[in-house]
């Protein structure tokens, strides 16, 4: 009877726990549309070495990090030295490819560049010890996206009461997963021809708050190479934005960043019904353009005892 008790006080208790609720750990989804980096670059440790003897060979590896939210397809890598201390061997550019950040992949993708270089002798007017520099520059197509809930009120007098959202500015002060950021947008809600109608408008501020140069999106291999390219080439970014569904008109298309916030103002020329009321509907804002980071090591190349000339 003992035996028969113990067993089924077993069974009750794996049965108990079969159906016991279990409570699961909610994983937290990183947000990979924060943050102004595109792509960071480093050289190794030792690659170039901070000192080399004359006449001998070195490698020069650059880690490039697509820390941002975009993909980067056909980026180029340049290496550029003073060519009267440092001859390179082979090319001193390559292409590369680098996923940008994701849910599965937070810190982004990076990829190793490597290099090959040998110091030159020393000229009769150097010193025993002669300064010199190695400079990584990452050049490369880049996206901003951006997106904000917005409120659209169609009630321009204000003749309805507890509207369930108010028009108001929205900040992004923490970027967007790129080096070029949308910082705010100013909705307004404006009188259209069409008396049954309204204009919604949008003054986008952008800055570039990346620590490179921003450039015309078809010019990256031009600027890279150091060609001269015209005015209008550099720190050239392209708008393009849509409400829902409606695509809007912003003027200007390509705005000229300069040092601090730059404005365009996006506008639904089409107009929206009265009769929608008042609603939230998701703006989204894309900006595309050309980015170049660049990474500078200092170097010294030593005189061998005893080099004659």
């Amino acid at each position: 009877m003992k035996k028969t008790i113990a067993l089924l006080l077993i069974i009750v208790t794996i049965t108990g726990c079969q159906f016991m609720p279990v409570k699961k750990e909610q994983i937290a989804v990183p947000d990979i549309h924060t943050g102004v980096n595109g792509v960071t670059l480093e050289f190794l440790e030792n690659a170039p070495p901070a000192e080399i003897y004359e006449e001998r060979p070195f490698d020069i590896i650059v880690k490039v990090h697509n820390q941002g939210a975009n993909d980067i397809r056909g980026g180029m890598l340049l290496i550029g030295v003073e060519e009267q201390n440092v001859e390179l061997a082979g090319q001193k550019d390559t292409r590369f490819d680098l996923a940008g950040k994701s849910a599965y992949n937070p810190e982004g993708v990076f990829d190793m560049k490597q290099f090959r270089a040998t110091a030159r002798k020393l000229g009769p007017a150097a010193g025993k010890i002669y300064p010199t520099t190695v400079t990584a520059t990452a050049c490369y197509a880049y996206k901003t996206a951006a997106t904000a809930l917005v409120c659209i009120d169609t009630d321009l007098l204000g003749i309805v009461k507890n509207k369930p959202c108010k028009t108001s500015t929205q900040s992004h002060g923490s970027g967007q997963g790129a080096p070029v950021a949308v910082t705010s947008v100013v909705p307004k809600m404006l009188p259209h021809a069409d008396p049954d109608m309204i204009t919604p408008e949008f003054t986008i501020s952008i800055a570039n708050r990346g620590v490179g140069d921003v450039v015309a999106g078809e010019k990256i291999y031009e600027a890279c190479s150091g060609k001269k390219l015209g005015q209008e080439s550099w720190n050239a970014v392209k708008i393009s934005a849509s409400l829902s569904d409606q695509y809007l008109e912003c003027k200007p298309s390509v705005l000229k960043i300069v040092t601090g916030e730059n404005k365009a103002v996006c506008t639904i020329t089409g107009g929206i019904s009265k009769e929608l009321g008042t609603y939230l509907a998701p703006l989204s804002i894309e900006l595309d353009y050309g980015y170049m980071s660049r990474k500078v090591k200092s170097m010294s190349i030593i005189r061998l005892l005893g080099s004659s000339y």
